[in-house]
């Protein structure tokens, strides 16, 4: 062997022992080998859970009735358990005494993903979430209607590794009292629709609110109320108790809203309208001493409605805890849907920050009222959770919300009405008032055409328009920017309220996108 070769093999010999003693050192432990190769991953084992209804894992939101701890019953909607687990399927046995009742389930947060179901009357199971990704959840159950009848929280069944401690307690709660409009009545529904299945409350102005302070919350509310009903539900356990059965200290208010009144016009006058409000007021004071109170109430279907004179009951009270605000309850002066609702907490949001100081995070549902003199989602880029996008109304023929970027004007949404079609949208309005709307369009084909029309209307329910200015438009084939104007009249008798801005195609395919509205 020449000297090269001796060097060559001196260096190989060097570099096995080198990584052999290498290996040796680095794979003892105590003087014991370790293996060299990684360890069997472990193999994730989901199991059956049965959760009895007194865990205290779960946590109980709302208007209980734990007397019973193994039995927890409910009644005002609202309500919730919410739970955190390590698995991929929930599911609960629910038992109603009579009425079918509603319940919505969230997983982790996704409001807007978030589904329903009926529960009828008896004992039943009922799948909350099934196929969830391995891993942590939390599920929020929450009672969306309160038909009457009580439900009792039965077990919980878990698929997965175990139930693990509750999300956090809320640093702040509001209570609610009010009547429809609280109660949600067809909040799923732009069209006024009845019955329980368009009834709803998570989606509903005091859930927006609260969630948006981070504070849990309880609707005391109930279709038909006035102020003289609340008087003898205020401290019920369920509406149909007929003595008081609740103590207030189990949920101890920070503010206190009240929304009530509208039904109360229609059996009597104004004056004792005011006195009914001040008897409730009495009442809340005495059980919620230290809260803050509101008179929060709604514009929009009477000039007689007590939100033309909220603020006179709470100047006359003298409690500096005692506050008014309003929200123009204007959409078609019919109950609102959700992305009304979200308007009202938009409102109601303000109110309290203003008053109290509390810091808010944006609200998780879109608001369909116009702010400042502008419209809302005039770029139909956002969406309620029930579909409607704040333009009325998203199922009516020739009408559809189209997702394209590659084509919109602006954004990745807009509109597309075929011939005949169309859409609008109430804001609030008074006499002499400039109303300038600007709206982007263009037509499929050559020769479409689109009319713009502004109108004027009072508070009243039901009547037709004060004034309306209609502006016609020929479209060519590519975006352009169409403006029209209207200026509202003064009429001492019967004062403008709200504007509406209409839409409608009334020749070829016309698609709208950027529409902004300014009043002066």
């Amino acid at each position: 062997m020449d000297h090269a070769e001796e060097r060559s093999g001196r260096t190989l010999l060097g570099l096995v022992s080198f990584v052999g003693v290498m290996l040796l050192a680095g794979c003892r432990d105590g003087g014991a080998l370790r293996r060299t190769s990684p360890p069997d991953v472990e193999e994730r084992v989901e199991v059956t859970l049965s959760i009895g209804p007194d865990d205290s894992r779960l946590r109980y939101v709302g208007r209980w009735d734990r007397t019973d701890p193994a039995l927890p019953r409910v009644g005002w909607q609202g309500a919730c358990v919410e739970f955190r687990f390590d698995g991929s399927a929930a599911s609960v046995q629910l038992t109603v005494a009579s009425a079918t009742e509603y319940f919505r389930v969230i997983v982790d947060g996704d409001r807007a993903a978030g589904t329903r179901f009926a529960a009828l009357s008896g004992t039943a199971s009922y799948e909350l979430a099934t196929g969830l990704e391995p891993g942590v959840h939390t599920i929020e159950l929450v009672k969306e209607t309160d038909a009457g009848s009580g439900v009792t929280f039965g077990e919980l069944t878990l698929q997965g590794i175990a139930l693990l401690d509750p999300p956090p307690a809320a640093t702040r709660r509001l209570v609610f009292y009010g009547d429809s409009g609280l109660a949600g009545d067809s909040l799923s529904s732009e069209r006024n629709a009845s019955g329980w299945s368009s009834v709803g409350c998570d989606l509903g102005y005091a859930g927006v609110a609260a969630r948006a302070f981070g504070a849990d919350y309880q609707n005391i509310s109930l279709s038909g109320a006035t102020l003289a009903d609340m008087t003898t539900l205020y401290d019920r356990r369920f509406r149909k108790d007929t003595a008081p059965s609740y103590d207030f200290a189990e949920f101890v208010a920070d503010a206190v809203i009240v929304d009530l009144g509208s039904n109360d016009i229609y059996e009597v006058g104004k004056t004792k309208v005011k006195q009914r409000f001040v008897d409730l007021l009495d009442l809340l004071r005495v059980v919620h001493p230290d809260a803050h109170l509101v008179l929060f109430c709604s514009r929009g279907w009477s000039k007689r409605e007590p939100a033309n004179y909220n603020d006179e009951v709470v100047a006359s009270y003298g409690d500096p805890n005692v506050s008014a605000a309003t929200f123009p309850w204007f959409f078609e002066q019919w109950h609102g849907c959700e992305y009304d609702h979200a308007g009202a907490a938009e409102y109601l949001v303000a109110h309290l920050t203003a008053t109290l100081g509390w810091e808010a995070v944006p609200l998780d549902v879109m608001s369909g009222f116009g702010r400042d003199g502008d419209v809302a989602n005039g770029g139909f880029e956002a969406i309620a959770p029930f579909g409607g996008y704040g333009w009325r109304y998203l199922d009516d023929p020739g009408v559809a919300r189209v997702v394209d970027e590659p084509t919109a004007h602006e954004g990745s949404a807009y509109l597309r009405l075929e011939a005949g079609g169309t859409v609008h949208q109430p804001n609030p309005a008074s006499g002499r008032q400039v109303v300038t709307a600007t709206v982007w369009m263009r037509g499929a084909f050559p020769g479409a055409r689109a009319d713009v029309t502004i109108d004027f209307r009072d508070q009243e329910q039901g009547t037709a328009p004060l004034e309306r200015t209609t502006t016609s438009f020929d479209l060519t084939t590519e975006w352009a920017s169409y403006t029209a104007s209207a200026t509202a009249p003064v009429v001492p008798t019967n004062p403008v309220f709200h504007t509406r801005l209409t839409l409608t195609a009334t020749s070829g395919t016309v698609d709208v996108d950027g529409v902004t509205m300014r009043t002066e």
